[in-house]
C-alpha cells in the first residue's frame, strides 16, 4: 500500500503539469448551424444557397469568394486570400477575409448565375495550356437546397480576348461584379 501512494502522486503530478491538459482544441462549428461563412465544405452547409469559387491565378495566394444565404434570407459574401509569401529565406503565411457585395446586388448576381446553368457544367476538358501565358484555375462549388455540384475549369489570365465559352463568362462575371482586383494583396503577372 505504501508503494501505491507514490505512484498515484506521480501520475496526478504528471497530469497536472503535462502539456496536454493546459489546452483543449475546440471545434465551435459543431454546436451551431453552418451557413457558409466559414471555409468548411459547401455541401455540409445548412444554408438554402451556398456558393464558393476557389481561384488560383498562378500565384502563391489563393483567392476564394464565398456567398451564402443566411437564416434570415439575406445573401452574404466574403472574399478570402490565403497563401504563403516568400521573403527570401523565410516564408510567411498570409490570410485576409473581407465582406463583399456584387456591384448589381446579390439578387441580380444570382439571376446571372442561374442563366449560366452551373449545375449542368462539367469539368473543362479542352483547355490548351501555353508555357508563356499565365492561366487561372477555378473550382466552383454550388449548393441550392438539396442540390450540390462542383466543377473546375481553366482560363488564360489575365482576360485579353472577348468571351468564348461559359467558363470565360463565369470568370468575367466574377471579376466584373466583385471588382476583386482592388482587394488583391499582390496583382498577378500580366495585370
Amino acid at each position: 500500500m505504501k508503494r501505491v501512494k507514490p505512484v498515484i502522486i506521480i501520475v496526478l503530478a504528471f497530469q497536472t503539469f503535462s502539456c496536454s491538459t493546459g489546452y483543449e482544441a475546440v471545434m465551435p462549428y459543431r454546436n451551431i448551424g453552418y451557413r457558409g461563412d466559414r471555409l468548411l465544405p459547401v455541401n455540409s452547409s445548412d444554408s438554402g444557397f451556398s456558393m464558393r469559387i476557389w481561384i488560383n491565378n498562378s500565384t502563391s495566394i489563393d483567392r476564394i469568394i464565398s456567398i451564402y444565404k443566411d437564416f434570415e434570407g439575406q445573401y452574404r459574401g466574403r472574399f478570402f486570400e490565403i497563401g504563403s509569401l516568400d521573403y527570401g529565406k523565410k516564408n510567411k503565411d498570409y490570410y485576409k477575409s473581407i465582406k463583399i457585395v456584387p456591384k448589381h446586388g446579390f439578387e441580380m448576381f444570382r439571376q446571372e448565375l442561374d442563366s449560366l446553368d452551373l449545375f449542368a457544367l462539367n469539368d473543362q476538358e479542352d483547355f490548351g495550356f501555353s508555357i508563356d501565358q499565365p492561366f487561372s484555375l477555378y473550382v466552383v462549388e454550388i449548393k441550392d437546397k438539396e442540390l450540390y455540384h462542383i466543377f473546375k475549369f481553366n482560363t488564360n489570365y489575365p482576360i485579353k480576348t472577348k468571351v468564348k465559352n461559359k467558363y470565360d463568362l463565369i470568370e468575367g462575371l466574377i471579376f466584373d461584379e466583385f471588382d476583386i482586383y482592388k482587394y488583391f494583396k499582390f496583382k498577378p503577372v500580366g495585370n
